[in-house]
């Protein structure tokens, strides 16, 4: 097995006017955060070898609402889009591929507190309604789709770097849960449905893996 994996994740939001705290009562906070993503995977090992691909791109934006020093409220939306591939090299009529998308819009909170030295830590809890698609024709299923209700909390650091940016670190879910219902439809019309509820808590050596930078744009109040 040769995997060969490309992680590029860029987040980008920009940050202004706050003096002495992250925030002030009325500012408006906007981001806008981009995602690409793209694996290869090689299996040599079984009687027929094949090559597993997948890339996706994705964008969100969120808009908070700042109704203290310390604390962010607000909405947001998110969309991905993609392809994977399997591919045979000595059975080539057998390649497959499928095309899937997803969108989801919320509500978040996020609260800061003062370590020092311009550095924060904050937790953000987010509620995300979901709904995905996913189109498989060299299948006998020919497409998915998926609607999903997920909440979770999760932990970060911040810096503050001057009065106009406010640089940010953010970590996986501490915990999360959330219910999914999918229905399958075959090529023959045929019908399948799945329920699951799912409950995760990221603890462990390994929970530092999945984490995501970024930095705020704060658009101030107009009763400065």
């Amino acid at each position: 097995m040769k995997p060969k994996i490309l992680l590029f994740s860029v987040i980008l939001t920009v940050v202004s006017f706050s003096s002495f705290s992250q925030f002030s009562k009325g500012d408006k906070v906007l981001g806008l955060g981009l995602n690409f993503q793209s694996s290869v995977n090689e299996l040599n090992s079984g009687f027929i070898p094949q090559t597993n691909k997948a890339t996706s791109y994705g964008i969100s934006t969120e808009l908070g609402f700042a109704n203290k020093e310390n604390r962010l409220n607000g909405f947001f939306v998110n969309g991905s889009f993609g392809v994977s591939k399997q591919e045979f090299t000595t059975q080539p009529t057998t390649n497959s591929r499928s095309d899937f998308f997803n969108v989801g819009m919320g509500y978040f909170t996020r609260r800061y507190k003062s370590l020092g030295k311009n550095f924060f830590l904050f937790g953000e809890g987010r509620a995300t309604l979901n709904y995905g698609n996913e189109d498989s024709p060299s299948f006998n299923t020919v497409k998915l789709k998926s609607y999903g209700v997920y909440a979770g909390f999760s932990p970060g650091l911040s810096y503050k770097v001057n009065s106009r940016f406010l640089l940010e670190l953010k970590f996986a879910d501490f915990v999360n849960m959330g219910y999914t219902y999918q229905e399958l439809t075959a090529a023959n019309g045929v019908k399948d449905f799945h329920r699951s509820f799912s409950f995760n808590s990221s603890l462990g050596l390994g929970y530092l893996r999945d984490i995501g930078i970024g930095v705020r744009w704060i658009i101030p109040s107009k009763r400065k």
